[in-house]
């Protein structure tokens, strides 16, 4: 009998100046219905989070700075979640800021410094003269979480998002306890289909790609900080991209390589990740790989390495390079 796959349909949202698109595969009556849940659900997001909108809650708290300021839940889990990162990449990631009172510009602070969560009373108050800035990781992390609705609220067992640079993608083979889950129908039809394959964009001519990531279930990020006015000029990355199983890590560390540059970048994905794989483009037009050998060519296709990294996955802070 030949196996049938029902047709995909696209939807399109934007929220803070990101434009998202969306695949799910839906009947045309459910088009009206996944409309409004997303448009809702992102100009939720947008009061939340843009520093556009003069009443959004994060410019509030940045407003009140050296005063108790109640928060929502999303916005204390996305505050969390920015402290654990800092601390996985040793403070490179910081998302408080303090304004320079001779120059009148934002800088880092210090790890050591940072905002005071009151549980109880869901407030937050940030040291004066400090501003939060989460350098995309809430954008990711709405993402992310509408993912999670689609999936088990709206029982969508396949789709894709893309937003700018970041990407998710389920239900194209997936986790085995999560497929035991699902009814025996919904497996049925998941078993023998074609994984996502997504291709990475070459910056150096838009017609061409540097290559391809093969995903069942999974995420990528990529990022130049060409793109980007508060990256660090003296990187000598152009473009890199993560891929991984969590977006919010994979934007975090996509971030994290193009600012910080290739050396230190990697010695840090090294040391703190174990799940992630990237491939990096320097400055000088050539490409590096990190992660595992075994995913070349399996994971990651198409590419023109020119160094390749191997992350030995024993524990080891180090990287086994090879030209």
């Amino acid at each position: 009998m030949t196996k049938t796959t029902q047709a995909f349909l696209p939807f399109h949202f934007q929220m803070m100046d990101s434009a998202i698109d969306l695949l799910l595969p839906c009947e045309e009556r459910e088009q009206l219905r996944i409309h409004e849940i997303g448009r809702d659900w992102f100009g939720r997001e947008e009061k939340r989070f843009s520093p556009e909108l003069a009443d959004s809650e994060i410019n509030l708290l940045n407003t009140l700075a050296g005063e108790s300021c109640l928060v929502s839940n999303p916005m204390l889990e996305v505050l969390f979640l920015a402290e654990m990162y800092q601390a996985i990449t040793d403070g490179n990631y910081t998302p408080l800021l303090y304004i320079d009172s001779t120059t009148e510009t934002l800088k880092r602070t210090p790890s050591h410094v940072g905002w005071k969560v009151n549980p109880t009373m869901k407030s937050v108050t940030l040291p004066q003269h400090t501003s939060i800035h989460l350098q995309g990781i809430e954008k990711s992390w709405s993402l992310k979480r509408l993912v999670d609705y689609i999936k088990k609220t709206l029982s969508f067992s396949q789709g894709l998002i893309v937003a700018d640079g970041d990407v998710a993608v389920w239900g194209r083979g997936g986790n085995k306890q999560e497929q035991e889950q699902e009814q025996e129908q919904e497996q049925e039809q998941e078993q023998g289909l074609d994984p996502w394959i997504v291709g990475i964009q070459n910056p150096w001519n838009h017609n061409d790609k540097l290559g391809a990531v093969v995903m069942t279930d999974g995420a990528l990020s990529t990022y130049s900080p060409l793109e980007d006015s508060e990256s660090y000029a003296s990187s000598d990355v152009l473009q890199c991209t993560v891929a991984g199983q969590d977006l919010v890590e994979c934007h975090v560390w996509a971030r994290l390589l193009g600012s910080l540059g290739m050396e230190e970048g990697l010695s840090l994905l090294a040391k703190r990740s174990d799940s992630c794989e990237a491939i990096v483009l320097s400055k000088q037009g050539q490409l590096h790989y990190y992660g595992q050998e075994a995913s070349l060519g399996q994971r990651w296709l198409d590419l023109q390495v020119d160094h390749y990294h191997f992350n030995n996955r024993q524990g080891v802070d180090r990287l086994d390079s090879l030209s």
